[in-house]
């Protein structure tokens, strides 16, 4: 037997020179299975990323009014009471801050649509971060005393609320005393 002969019949040999062309890669089937596999882990992972966005918006705003009131702190700290003091605005997507008529108290409408931080009489006022969607995140106050209440969303017919940062599970339109986690 020659050298030809015995690699001839060699049984790897045998396998490879009997693979018809196009036996490479992978079948329909293997295809599909991975695909569904796939449209799986993005089905259950999905609504998980989305909910990221919508709770740093929301982190966002609760810092925002902190930061608003702890400006009007300094102003009140250095004897500017004048009510021209105004705190830096800054640009969220999903809130507005707006400074909140002294004494109205947590859930009133009072927000004034400006950025005071004093009365006319030199008594600073609160700090509201309002949703622009309506009821779709909660509100956040920061108190007079420097104390932090939310007001939690109300949920609309086939609407989605997401009540992050308010202390309670309930979704309600009643004003929450509870503070910020």
């Amino acid at each position: 037997m020659s050298l030809l002969q015995a690699y001839l019949q060699n049984p790897s040999t045998r396998r490879v020179l009997n693979r018809k062309p196009g036996e490479k890669g992978f079948s329909l089937i293997e295809l599909v299975v991975v695909i569904a596999v796939l449209a799986v882990l993005t089905a259950i992972a999905l609504p998980n990323f989305l909910g990221v966005s919508d709770d740093a918006a929301a982190r966002s705003a609760q810092q925002a009014a902190i930061t608003a009131f702890k400006e009007c702190q300094v102003f009140k700290a250095r004897g500017q009471t004048a009510i021209t003091d105004t705190f830096n605005n800054p640009s969220l997507a999903d809130f507005k801050i707006e400074s909140n008529a002294a004494g109205t108290g947590v859930g009133s409408a009072a927000a004034t649509g400006k950025y005071e931080c004093f009365t006319n009489a030199g008594a600073i006022n609160s700090v509201v971060a309002i949703p622009k969607v309506a009821n779709k995140f909660p509100t956040f106050y920061v108190e007079t005393d420097g104390s932090k209440q939310c007001k939690t969303g109300t949920k609309a017919a086939g609407a989605k609320t997401y009540n992050i940062g308010c202390n309670t599970a309930a979704e309600s339109t009643a004003v929450t005393s509870d503070a910020w986690k």
